[in-house]
């Protein structure tokens, strides 16, 4: 077994021992701490994360979220980052400067410059990550691919200060809910930003840590209660529990560190024009550690998520908690032509997320 698999295989252990340790830091060396801690994980965790995800969340994103994203004009989050660098170019931005952040291992921009390079268009794609040996993997890749003459590669802390020459669409793809300095990365993004460019994202943007907000969490436990023991194992504690555990995984990195602040210091700098959010009460049960115990096989167990998504649909509508997961394009302050919000604005679900922080903080501990 090689160390990577090891690491893999007893990180929940690692994470206990993380969290416990930072409880005892001061601040700033608890924050080295996570930042380190999660240099780490990503160096050990499988690369394509959504090939883990159970088949209970094909299910559920091909039957209720592909269709009311592509109603809104969105395939996938990759081919919504597509559509508009081809836009770009279409506008006479040539070649068009694309500038993605966060990128991991870069595998998602790699196949947009191949993307790109077998349409035509031209593009000068730069990535940024704070991992110098992922960064050197994707350059590596990009070679192999053949689109390294298109790509560029850097390692850099985005919760530093940082200006880019103006970039024509700038990606953030699943990395917001990972940094500290939200204020001082968004306010870099704006400085980054052309006149004309878009920002885009698929990110987290539910209570930090990914922890439930406290009326997503009763929604949860309602359902939870009349699930059978079979479908009430937890992969993450490996054990079945009476109540659904919540869990914050803040404790031992930088997963979802700020998470809940993500859509208000995105207002501060830019406006929305498209803000599309999803998913609340329903995504621990088609996630990793529940929703294997589904099988959308059966006819039960697709009818029981029909129902959850339909309370939880119809809950988010009506603006009884936050969502949980955005798809969003921004521009500069005023250059947000005709926006969409669905369901909800991202001026209401900053105010549903105070009020559901206010309920938190008054609960009883």
């Amino acid at each position: 077994m090689s160390l990577k698999n090891f690491a893999y295989r007893h990180r929940l252990t690692a994470k206990r021992a993380i969290a416990l340790l930072a409880r005892s830091l001061p601040a700033p060396a608890r924050r080295r701490l996570l930042a380190m801690a999660e240099r780490i994980a990503f160096s050990v965790t499988p690369q394509y994360q959504s090939e883990t995800l159970p088949p209970i969340f094909d299910y559920w994103s091909g039957h209720f979220l592909a269709p009311d994203a592509q109603r809104l004009g969105i395939g996938s989050p990759e081919s919504f980052f597509l559509d508009h660098i081809r836009r770009s170019a279409a506008d006479g931005n040539a070649p068009v400067r694309v500038l993605s952040v966060g990128t991991g291992s870069c595998s998602m921009e790699i196949d947009l410059a191949a993307r790109l390079q077998a349409d035509g268009v031209e593009a000068q794609v730069t990535c940024i990550d704070f991992n110098p040996a992922l960064m050197r993997l994707a350059a590596a890749a990009a070679q192999e691919r053949g689109v390294d003459a298109l790509m560029t590669f850097a390692a850099r802390d985005c919760n530093l200060p940082f200006e880019l020459p103006g970039q024509d669409v700038i990606i953030v793809n699943q990395f917001f809910h990972h940094v500290t300095a939200l204020e001082i990365f968004c306010e870099s993004l704006r400085r980054s930003l052309a006149e004309q460019g878009v920002l885009l994202s698929s990110d987290i943007i539910g209570r930090n840590g990914h922890r439930l907000w406290p009326d997503v969490e009763t929604a949860v436990q309602e359902a939870w209660a009349t699930l059978p023991a079979d479908k009430r194992h937890d992969r993450h504690f490996n054990t079945t529990s009476e109540r659904y555990r919540s869990i914050n995984h803040a404790a031992y990195s930088n997963e979802g560190v700020r998470a809940q602040d993500v859509v208000a210091c995105l207002l501060a700098e830019f406006d929305f024009e498209l803000f599309f959010s999803f998913g609340g009460a329903i995504m621990p049960f088609v996630e990793r550690r529940i929703g294997f115990n589904f099988d959308p096989q059966l006819a039960g167990d697709r009818a029981w998520i029909d129902r959850v998504h339909a309370l939880d649909a119809a809950a988010l509508a009506a603006s009884r908690y936050p969502a949980a997961n955005m798809i969003a394009a921004l521009r500069h302050k005023g250059g947000a032509m005709q926006p969409v919000f669905e369901p909800i604005s991202p001026q209401q679900h900053v105010e549903l997320t105070r009020e559901q922080q206010m309920k938190a903080e008054a609960a009883p501990r």
